[in-house]
């Protein structure tokens, strides 16, 4: 059950610290956490002084080293109930090429009703919502359970000193948990994803002939730029077709492969190039498993290399992070759906979220359901410059989580 009135209660507690959320997530901002080199010591002490200011005093900090710490904030309603999670990450990607972005990636710029910034939208302006939402729900009286709100390190380089590092340690205990990753492709608040792609990420080594180029056209070699380019062109066009999977009704244009994410060859002029490498990024769909993938990648080569008997070639397996997916009748679903519906006067379609999130350490190894993606922002604006989202977001989010929260929880008449 929920109750009007402390619902009344935290939209009016938010309502007055509108510009407020909006200038903390200036201040987080302001804050750099890039990743790598990842250190996110900073953002996690504005965080836990901004928290605290707040009321919000139960702040666990901890993680496998000092510099790449995850925050566990804990709010308790003081009757028994269920654990919902909110979740955002603390570190961004690196700004890139400064000369790209028409401002300072670091200081945060309002125009034209945006905000832009490195990490706006990927995403500290979710941060300071759910921190502000957390804030709102202790002011809403006793209710049931708890919100755990986990702010995680390293999601932008695997995850493996935040998320995992978490789920693998027992750290995390809820019902169900929502991450806050922008839900928008083509306009902010578009989706609710209920799936959370997986990423297959592999290399290709390319051995040719390395000798003085001066004398290519006299004695045969193998150029291993040559064929690595050649290779590249080829799995861009036919990898998928040797992928295993089975259609999925919310991914329907299935994975996503990218082939030459990064490349690598040669060594100097004078040198005719005995090796090369390229890397690539595929996108999983649900039940797509790491040892089919291997076999797949495997295959293709083997058939390219059948073709070109001069083609050696080695595959270099980095790693798969699986993917996840919760089903439409999750109450905190329906939740969501109709506080969104409330604050945007719309409600967001179900959908998979393109990329990989924090979400199959949570769901997998932490064994909690998730949304893996319902937050501000809009992901094709993320990793790039001048990352900008619209301004008004950053409240509206903070309202969504609130209410959300409060009527998964439950509170007495």
């Amino acid at each position: 059950m929920t109750s009007p009135a402390a619902e009344d209660r935290i939209l009016a507690y938010l309502a007055d610290r509108k510009g407020e959320i909006l200038e903390f997530a200036r201040e987080l901002i302001r804050t750099p956490s890039p990743n790598p080199p990842g250190d996110e010591r900073a953002v996690a002490d504005l965080v836990t002084e901004r928290l605290r200011e707040l009321g919000v005093s139960d702040i666990e900090r901890v993680g496998a080293r000092p510099d790449r710490p995850n925050l566990i904030v804990r709010v308790t309603g003081g009757l028994a109930g269920p654990k919902l999670m909110l979740s955002g990450h603390l570190d961004t990607k690196p700004a890139g090429d400064l000369g790209a972005w028409d401002t300072d990636p670091w200081e945060p710029v309002l125009r034209d009703g945006c905000l832009v910034g490195l990490g706006s939208g990927d995403m500290k302006a979710a941060v300071a919502a759910m921190g502000y939402a957390a804030a709102a729900v202790r002011h809403a009286g006793s209710f049931a359970g708890d919100l755990v709100v986990v702010f995680t390190a390293d999601e932008e380089a695997g995850s493996a000193l935040g998320s995992k590092w978490l789920a693998d340690n027992g750290l995390l205990d809820a019902d169900v948990a929502v991450i806050g990753e922008p839900s928008g492709i083509e306009e902010e608040w578009e989706s609710l994803h209920l799936v959370s792609r997986g990423a297959a990420l592999f290399k290709v080594k390319v051995t040719g002939t390395q000798m003085h180029s001066s004398i290519s056209d006299r004695i045969k070699g193998i150029n291993a730029t040559v064929k690595m380019a050649r290779l590249i062109d080829r799995m861009d066009r036919d990898l998928l077709a040797y992928l295993t999977f089975d259609p999925h009704p919310l991914c329907p244009t299935g994975p996503t492969v990218n082939v030459g994410v990064m490349a690598e060859a040669g060594v100097f002029y004078g040198v005719y190039p005995g090796n090369a490498e390229f890397a690539c990024d595929v996108r999983t769909l649900p039940g797509m498993e790491e040892r089919q993938m291997i076999d797949d990648v495997n295959r293709f080569l083997t058939t390219a290399m059948a073709e070109d008997p001069d083609l050696r070639t080695e595959l270099v397996w980095e790693l798969m992070v699986p993917a996840t997916e919760i089903t439409a009748d999750e109450p905190i679903v329906s939740i969501l759906q109709s506080a969104a519906g409330e604050v945007l006067g719309r409600r967001p379609r179900m959908d998979a979220f393109p990329g990989a999130t924090d979400a199959p350490h949570f769901q997998l190894t932490g064994g909690i359901p998730c949304v893996a993606a319902f937050g501000p922002g809009m992901l094709p604006r993320a990793h790039s410059p001048n990352e900008f989202m619209a301004a008004e977001s950053v409240s509206q989010a903070a309202d969504i989580y609130a209410l959300a929260t409060i009527r998964y929880l439950g509170v007495p008449e």
